[in-house]
């Protein structure tokens, strides 16, 4: 087994870091700057400043003006009386002495929480007499629990002096004479200090058992109250995100959140993951959920063998969501349903991921830095045998007993090693914040070869203009990435083929030697003898080295956000974001790679790849209050314009043996071709959104958007509208319920979201034969009447609190209805056409979403948990009828075949699913039920179509629990996915060329049992195990239960370093354990992140187990 050394783990040896040297100059530029702003200012104020002159005003008049001139947001319930008259003139005040001015005379008391302004109804204290001189006044606050509780605000009453706790709890302030401390913090109660002649304090805050309102992000980055919303929101925090850290962020999704379904790619670090919340639902499109970067939808784009539903599939690729740099996110939104997403145009039936990066925060300068380093082995392997070897002169391990080699396939993989470092810097004043950050990931894969390096810069800075009228928001990040040698499965340039099948009875340090000098041609050449075996296959170690693919990307978005404060309640925003990416792409295969790869002197592709997105959009924000009404409006417009533009050349011939560049390719063969492709769309939009509230506990949201998109180019159709509207309604400020429940809250939506057509289908397109090298004139029929894809969803909820918010429950049940689905059908011969594409059928999903939380305290012991279940059933409701566009005439659409892998393919039928999985051969029998053989003794196969399941699950389960008792923490994560099946070709062919325990079971036993009859195992299994054999034998549930994550931490007394820093270091591991699982390979890991080809595994990369540690400083 090769092992990694550790100099390999941690040295960066690639020329890359010329450019992250350059990376690191701009970041420290950046920093000088924002110290410059930071000490630009006079002084430091804890509250920003506001002017304003209204006379006998709502209270809530004022507030809302304070909101529209800072970042504040107020957080306050009914109970609140924001109704009262008040008057103010003030100009360049602090908001604290602004706040202390207006709310002096009332009942009303606040606290400043960063952001948050908390407002709540003052109960009567009363303070004792102090000294008549200032005094300075330290103290340490902590929770019931004991711990340290960071960044608690305590302020001098009445006025705007104030602090806040550092890392262990410890204040110290300045108190003039006769004035006493408020200490605040949320989820806290308040508690009011009377300082009289004392000096130090020992505070301990309890828990707040008023619900306080939940401020979510939403679409188009909208903060809203939770309260208001009429349909599911699940929020993530980036903490959540970070504990245990993936490559790629969305698998640290998985388990965390009810109604999303989670495959992590079987190309192992770095690969595309599919994301898809409550079901697919276009037969044809993507059903990946959109992503959302502060409020601009992004194009994920992704090319290569993850797209692909076939068992060829090219080298897979990273996706444009796995650039983003983990300790860059503050939050994310997960928004399941269309009606939370139908702001955000066509791709919003899938649901929405919304995505809050970290801003700076006013204060002292915050560092951070933080590395992750883990260590990774194959997670679940077939079960392989070494006791039978192979016959003289052949491949198949069909021999006798033999015991001259040990041969492990484990033995290939490498420990894969993946670092992640990450520093950030949050800087600001009132005026002026600024967040940085640098980020570093590099990795070896277990594919021995493989490697991937990703480095991230980020700079985003928040200032204001005229007064704290206007707002800027500017962020810039660039991404450099490369990756090597990524592989997901298939059969080609898979080494694994040869790997799981190599003969047993023979010498592997033979394979090693992958290339031997030719005296003939003057060149090494490889060395394998066992030939492809009808696989493609080659020595697996000539795949690694000598067929390299390297993919380099270079990615820069830029954003900038403008916002002016027209009135108090109203302000106008303009947003854009340019996001271009550059993919560089190389495949070298040496001379005397196989001949389906390349020609006897090798081979050359090399293509550059350009995606541009540009998105811009301007909105009116409007909110107001109208006594014991509130509205809330947002109505804008936005264009998005995406393009991607290829060109290259694939050369299949070299002129000189292994030298590759595009000069050398001889061009006149005639395999050779030049590459140039590309697309371009647009999409115009208008939208409106509308939230009427009554007395803060029922609200009425209305929203609608209309597209016009360049997809519907041609057609009577070139734009769509659709709608949603949703009621919620608090309960509990409505009724009296019994004193257990504290929260309680009933929602419901409905929302219609159109879907463009893919594009180029409404113009008459030609395919490019690459075999022959010439256009085909015959091909698809422009149709003028096609209409967008439109799904139609209904969501009602239930959000309860139990026992001051120690328990948590929300349940979700949700229909969406698909139609116009966009299908493709072959025409006669006799017109000018191959095809034409129709648009019929319904899909549905159904099901429910259960959150259940619950959060407990006693003493120094801590226990968070969190228990998330989804359940969704798809049903192909119809696929309908549709006219012949020859012939005019109905015509029945009986099924829909998407595909599938030798004898099986996936077939749609109106009441099945769109993960139907049928295979085509079954053993046959004779009259008497006995498997028929033939006269050499094998048994016979006859044709059949036969439904074996759905790949498709029915339940995703997720229990999250996190523990804490003083300074140690330690959390896990188990999840399970219920029902569903998944297929295994791979166990199939490893069981015809009998190298696994399942064949040498039944050499043991003398034969295969099947009723009554015994078969020979060689003539068994040399029908059976192969692709076009008998897949039913290979078809697993896809049921499994695993420890996904597992921390644990130790926080080191900061006394350590002097107080000046906080730091932590922690075990961290995902996948651990695989508690239940009947599959010979993990059935949560894909090959594709497209619709189907899911719960396939031809040869698929083992999906990993990582082990490793974590190191977090902050000071």
């Amino acid at each position: 087994m090769k092992n990694n050394d550790l100099k390999d783990v941690f040295y960066l040896k690639y020329p890359e870091l010329k450019q992250l040297t350059k990376i690191m100059r701009v970041f420290i530029l950046c920093l000088l700057c924002s110290i410059q702003f930071l000490f630009a200012e006079n002084s430091y104020s804890q509250s920003a400043r506001v002017t304003m002159n209204l006379k006998n005003v709502k209270l809530a008049k004022v507030l809302n003006e304070i909101e529209s001139q800072t970042s504040y947001l107020f957080i306050y319930n009914n109970k609140v009386g924001v109704d009262q008259t008040t008057t103010v003139n003030v100009k360049d005040k602090p908001t604290a002495e602004v706040l202390d001015h207006v709310l002096k005379n009332t009942n009303i008391s606040y606290s400043m929480e960063g952001a948050h302004i908390i407002l709540s109804a003052n109960a009567n204290t009363k303070e004792i007499g102090a000294t008549q001189q200032d005094r300075v006044v330290t103290g340490t606050i902590k929770d019931k629990s004991g711990e340290p509780l960071i960044g608690v605000s305590v302020a001098v009453k009445g006025t705007t002096i104030g602090t806040i706790t550092d890392i262990d709890g410890n204040f110290s302030i300045k108190v003039p004479a006769g004035k006493a401390l408020e200490v605040t913090y949320i989820g806290y109660v308040s508690q009011t200090l009377n300082v009289g002649s004392q000096t130090s304090f020992d505070v301990v805050l309890k828990e707040s058992d008023v619900n306080l309102d939940e401020v979510v992000v939403t679409a188009l980055g909208i903060k809203r109250a939770q309260k208001a919303l009429s349909y599911n929101v699940q929020e993530i925090k980036g903490d959540e995100l970070t504990g245990v850290k993936d490559v790629n962020l969305m698998n640290s999704l998985s388990g965390k959140v009810a109604g999303v379904n989670i495959n992590a790619s079987a190309a192992g670090i770095g690969g595309a993951t599919r994301v898809v919340m409550r079901g697919s639902k276009s037969i044809t499109k993507d059903n990946n959920a959109l992503y959302v970067i502060d409020g601009v939808p992004i194009f994920n784009a992704n090319k290569g063998g993850l797209n692909q539903n076939n068992e060829y599939a090219d080298q897979p690729r990273g996706e444009g969501i796995s650039d983003l740099n983990p300790d860059d996110i503050e939050s994310m939104s997960v928004l399941t349903g269309p009606a939370a997403a139908a702001l955000y145009g066509s791709n919003a039936a899938n649901g929405a991921i919304v995505i809050t990066t970290k801003k700076g925060a006013t204060g002292k300068p915050k560092v951070t830095i933080s590395n992750q380093t883990t260590f990774s082995r194959p997670f679940v392997m077939p079960d392989f045998q070494n006791k039978y070897g192979n016959k003289t002169g052949e491949y198949k391990s069909w021999g006798d007993v033999q015991n001259k080699y040990a041969y492990n396939p484990s033995d290939f993989f490498d420990t894969g090693a993946t670092s992640q470092t990450s520093a950030t810097l949050s800087v600001g004043t009132d005026k002026n914040q600024t967040f940085m950050s640098l980020g570093s990931t590099t990795a070896n894969g277990i594919i021995p070869e493989n490697d991937y390096l990703k480095y991230n810069a980020t700079l985003r800075n928040t200032t204001k203009f005229l007064n704290d009228k206007m707002t800027l928001d500017f962020g810039f990040s660039y991404i450099k990435q490369k990756d090597q040698n990524m592989m997901a499965q298939g059969q080609y340039y898979n080494p694994l083929t040869a790997i799981y099948t190599y003969p047993r009875g023979e010498d592997f340090s033979y394979a090693k030697n992958y290339e031997v000098y030719s005296d003939a041609l003057g060149y090494n050449v490889q060395q394998w003898k066992f030939g492809d075996q009808g696989l493609g296959m080659q020595n697996p170690y000539w795949i690694i080295n000598r067929n390299r693919m390297v993919n380099k990307r270079d990615r820069y978005m830029m954003n900038v956000n403008l916002q002016y404060n027209i009135f108090d309640w109203m302000n106008v925003m303009g947003r854009a974001r340019l996001d271009n990416s550059q993919n560089n792409f190389t495949q070298k295969n040496y001379a005397s790679t196989h001949q389906l790869f390349a020609s006897e002197t090798g081979r050359f592709k090399s293509t550059k790849e350009d995606y541009k997105q540009a998105y811009a959009d301007l909105l009116l924000n409007i909110n107001k209050y109208f006594g014991s009404y509130s509205l809330s409006a947002n109505i804008g417009t936005s264009i998005s314009d995406m393009r991607s533009d290829e060109s290259g050349v694939d050369g299949t011939s070299l002129m000189i043996p292994n030298f590759f560049a595009i000069t050398n390719i001889d061009k006149n063969a005639p395999k050779t071709r030049l590459i140039q492709d590309g697309w371009h769309e647009q999409t115009q939009s208008v939208f409106a959104n509308v939230e009427l509230g009554w007395k803060s506990m029922l609200y009425l949201t209305l929203t609608g958007r209309n597209d016009w998109a360049s997809a519907l180019a041609n057609t009577d159709n070139s734009s769509f509208f659709y709608p949603s509207v949703g009621v919620s309604g608090v309960v509990s400020e409505m009724v009296k319920l019994p004193s257990f429940i504290s929260y309680m809250k009933v929602r419901g939506s409905y929302s219609s979201v159109g879907s463009a057509i893919p594009r180029n289908l409404s113009i008459a397109t030609y395919e490019y034969d690459e075999q022959g090298g010439f256009w085909k004139t015959n091909t698809y029929m422009p149709i003028k009447d096609l209409k967008p894809e439109r799904t139609g969803s209904w969501e009602a909820g239930l959000s309860s609190k139990f026992w001051g918010n120690r328990l948590s429950f929300d349940m979700t049940w949700y229909k969406s209805n698909t139609k116009n689905q966009t299908l493709q059908n072959p025409l006669s011969a006799t017109t000018m056409y191959t095809s034409v594409y129709i648009q019929t059928g319904d899909v549905e999903n159904k099901g429910v979403e259960i959150t259940l939380g619950a959060d407990n305290k006693w003493g120094d012991f801590n226990w968070n948990s969190t228990f998330t279940a989804g359940y969704n059933k798809n049903t192909i409701k119809q696929l309908g009828k549709y006219p012949d566009p020859v012939t005019g005439k109905m015509v029945d659409l009986d099924y829909v075949s998407q595909g599938g892998i030798g004898a099986s393919e996936f077939r749609l039928y109106a009441g099945g699913t769109m993960g139907d999985f049928y295979v085509k051969k079954k053993l046959k029998y004779d009259d008497k039920g006995a498997v028929v053989l033939n006269e050499n003794g094998s048994p016979e196969l006859e044709n059949t179509m036969d439904k074996v399941g759905s790949v498709l699950p029915k339940w995703n389960l997720g229990f999250r629990n996190d523990f804490r008792w003083k300074d140690i923490n330690f959390g896990f994560l188990v999840s399970a996915r219920l029902g569903g099946i998944v297929v295994s070709p791979t166990q199939a062919i490893l069981d015809g060329f009998g190298v696994t325990k399942a064949t040498a079971v039944a050499r043991d036993n003398g034969g295969v049992m099947i009723g009554n009859t015994k078969i020979d195992p060689y003539k068994y299994y040399s029908v059976t195990g192969q692709t076009e054999g008998l897949l039913s034998d290979y078809i697993y549930k896809a049921t499994n239960v695993r420890l996904q994550e597992v921390s644990v931490g130790y926080t080191l007394p900061s006394k350590w370093f002097n107080d000046v820093m906080k730091v932590n270091v922690s075990f961290v591991g995902r996948n651990l354990w695989m508690i239940y699982n009947k599959a010979p390979f993990d059935p949560e890991a894909t090959a594709s992140t497209g619709t189907y080809f899911q719960g396939i595994d031809y040869f698929m990369q083992p999906s990993l187990r990582n082990l490793g540690f974590s190191v977090k400083v902050e000071f």
